[in-house]
């Protein structure tokens, strides 16, 4: 016989991605700080929860990269340091424009109309100024060129690391002096995809990841 599962198993459940889904907004936004501790307790008081769901929140959280625990300290934000950052940039810049000329070779059109609906929806979170929804949104097209490339291991090597994208992400997107910027960057990629101009779309595709670079480490100092 098939165990049922409680109601209240749900809506703990339910409480707990909604806890998970605040902190994660508010650490895209950079309102909790990187190095900065959550305190189970706290958190309880401040959304009005029992430390159950906050804790299955964290592990969650923990589990995407974006808080690390430490054993006898506590939980924290991740920070990424100089370093990290570099080696996330050099990351991104082989996989990514290794992905570019792998799906310059077959990319089909039924893929660069999905990839445009993706940059559409970085366009719509840009003009509602909605910084985590933008942030989603660029993840999304780049998983989405990272599998036009065909590549499966190419696919598995990229989303074992989403959670410290979504944070470097975030920290450079921060930079855009124009949040319209962001889409016209993925526009402009496109285009030279669907013209098959490869060299203009490796380059394309590493000005945009290099975008905020910069001044992103300068935060970290």
């Amino acid at each position: 016989m098939q165990k049922q599962i409680q109601p209240q198993t749900l809506e703990r459940a339910s409480t707990s991605k909604r806890v998970a889904g605040y902190l994660r907004e508010r650490i895209e936004q950079g309102t909790i700080e990187p190095g900065e501790r959550l305190n189970e307790l706290a958190l309880a008081g401040e959304l009005g929860v029992s430390r159950s769901p906050i804790r299955e929140a964290l592990a969650q959280l923990a589990g995407e990269g974006l808080v690390r625990v430490v054993p006898y300290k506590g939980t924290f934000v991740t920070a990424l340091s100089a370093e990290r950052l570099q080696d996330l940039l050099d990351f991104r810049l082989a996989l990514e424009q290794f992905a570019v000329r792998r799906a310059l070779e077959h990319a089909s059109p039924d893929e660069f109309q999905h990839f445009e609906t993706l940059v559409d929806r970085i366009e719509a979170c840009a003009k509602s100024a909605d910084l985590v929804a933008a942030v989603d949104a660029d993840l999304a097209t780049h998983e989405y060129l990272i599998a036009m490339a065909g590549n499966a291991l190419l696919g598995e090597t990229y989303r074992s690391m989403l959670g410290e994208l979504r944070l470097y992400i975030a920290q450079t997107s921060r930079h855009y002096e124009n949040a319209a910027d962001l889409a016209t960057e993925h526009r402009a990629l496109l285009a030279a995809m669907r013209a098959g101009k490869t060299e203009d779309a490796v380059a394309l595709i590493a000005a945009h990841i290099t975008h905020g670079f910069n001044r992103a480490i300068e935060e970290t100092k």
